[in-house]
């Protein structure tokens, strides 16, 4: 039976992972590669800010903003 422990995500276009050891949204973003980048994160369909805390287990999408002309 599998323990892994960490936040998984799943980002758009690019699928699903677990990040170990994060404690908020920036860090996350950080270790994704997606610092700078426009995104919404979503916990349980409530959108989350880069200040706001996470937890081993959590499950989050993120959606990268995607514009043009």
């Amino acid at each position: 039976m599998s323990t892994a422990m960490g936040v998984r995500v799943r980002i758009t276009g690019e699928g699903e992972r677990v990040v170990e050891n994060v404690s908020s949204v920036r860090e996350l973003l950080a270790r994704v590669g997606l610092v700078g980048e426009e995104v919404v994160v979503l916990r349980n369909g409530v959108i989350l800010t880069e200040d706001d805390e996470l937890s081993d287990g959590d499950e989050v999408i993120v959606y990268v903003v995607k514009s043009g002309g």
